[in-house]
């Protein structure tokens, strides 16, 4: 187990490390610019430490104790998580509209992940860090929404991807060093699958991903950002379908259909008026 763990930790170190390079490299080119100076600094450490330090950590762990059937099932809560802890954090209030069809996604993934779904294997540690993992993400994207008012989506991941970079390395490099292999830091190298989803993680995901994901929260109502990440389980049970050809009950079918409705709703429910007014409510 303790190989599995370090293996993981390794490759998030890659993962970020070369996320933050690439934004270097961006910023030294001249084409992006960051600027830090008189705004709240603090809120970026926090976001960073929150995602990706302590919530992979918790991710990474809770796949040993917790089948993946029920982890699913707990993110799915995610959006809805952000949606109340955004009223009195941020004071940012849901329509009515809004909260239907996020329902309706949440209740589609529901359906999927928990009827006539495999749920044993769990333990009470595997429970407490799926749903530590779940509050702490959840946490996050509230204050990514606020941070968005003063920051640029390029200057907040910057900071959080060199968190996730610093922090990875350091451990991966001590776990490494306490049991005397060192010599095997860069041993993942020399796999092509290796170096394929590094690249792929750290550039696409860790990057692309991550700002796609900030520019989408600092710019649409709270309602709106959150749902849409259910997208994710709609997508992996088209792929399944299609591409890997894995048979799926009417369930499946009928839930996805329900979640990507409920999804299409809450797009269509987006409000700029109601955005706008939290970014210069946020400003002051």
């Amino acid at each position: 187990m303790r190989v599995v763990e370090y293996d993981s930790v390794k490759f998030l170190a890659f993962r970020f490390m070369l996320g933050f390079v690439v934004m270097t490299l961006l910023l030294a080119s001249g084409f992006q610019k960051v600027h830090y100076r008189g705004k709240p600094v603090y809120l970026l450490f926090l976001c960073g430490a929150l995602n990706p330090l302590i919530s992979q950590v918790l991710e990474t762990t809770a796949t040993t104790y917790a089948p993946t059937s029920q982890i699913a099932v707990f993110y799915c809560m995610i959006p809805v998580l952000i949606v109340v802890l955004s009223i009195p954090i941020n004071r940012e209030l849901p329509t009515g509209r809004q909260l239907f069809f996020m329902a309706a996604s949440v209740f589609g993934i529901l359906l999927i992940n928990l009827v006539g779904g495999e749920m044993k294997g769990s333990t009470k540690l595997g429970l407490v860090l799926v749903m530590t993992a779940v509050l702490v993400i959840s946490v996050q994207r509230v204050f990514i929404r606020r941070a968005s008012a003063r920051f640029t989506p390029f200057e907040t991941i910057y900071v959080s991807t060199g968190m996730g970079a610093i922090g990875f390395s350091t451990w991966t490099l001590l776990s490494h060093a306490i049991q005397g292999q060192l010599g095997s830091f860069f041993n993942g190298l020399l796999s092509a699958d290796f170096i394929i989803s590094i690249f792929y993680m750290g550039i696409l995901s860790c990057v692309v991903g991550f700002l796609c994901l900030t520019y989408a929260s600092g710019h649409l109502p709270i309602a709106v950002s959150s749902s849409t990440s259910m997208l994710n389980s709609v997508i992996t049970v088209l792929v399944g379908i299609f591409i890997l050809k894995e048979v799926y009950r009417p369930i499946d079918v009928i839930g996805t259909i329900i979640s990507f409705l409920g999804i299409l709703g809450m797009s269509l429910s987006y409000n700029a008026s109601l955005s706008n007014r939290f970014k210069a409510k946020a400003k002051r």
